[in-house]
Formats: structure tokens, C-alpha cells, sequence
């Protein structure tokens, strides 16, 4: 490893930053039960997505619908 001289700045990484209008910043929490969670892990693995993704998927479509 080579070492970093004095005052030098480091490069950013990982993602980049997305505008705050986008940004999933709220959380909340759902209680399931057996036959919903069953679903949910049924439909993301259809969609090769996570459980928080599909979660948060069909919150986003329903809430689309509402004025």
C-alpha cells in the first residue's frame, strides 16, 4: 500500500448521490403475515429483486394511483 501524502483528498466512491426528490429516506415498518410474506418472497424472486424492492414497488404503483 502506498502511502497517502499529507492534505491530499480522497476520491469519492460508491454511489452517486441522488437528488433529495428521489431520495428513499423514510422508513416505516409492516407487520405480515405468513401467506402475505410468502407472496412478497414469491414475487421478488419472479422479478429477481429484493423484498424491500418489491415492497417498496407496489407501495410506489399504489400510491400513484391516489391524487
Amino acid at each position: 500500500m502506498s502511502a497517502r501524502k499529507k492534505g491530499a483528498r480522497r476520491m469519492k466512491v460508491g454511489r452517486p448521490a441522488m437528488p433529495l426528490e428521489q431520495l428513499r429516506r423514510n422508513r416505516i415498518v409492516v407487520m405480515l403475515t405468513d401467506g402475505e410474506l410468502a407472496k412478497l418472497h414469491r414475487i421478488a424472486e419472479q422479478e429477481g429483486l429484493g423484498l424491500g424492492t418489491v415492497a417498496h414497488a407496489l407501495l410506489a404503483k399504489l400510491l400513484e394511483r391516489r391524487p
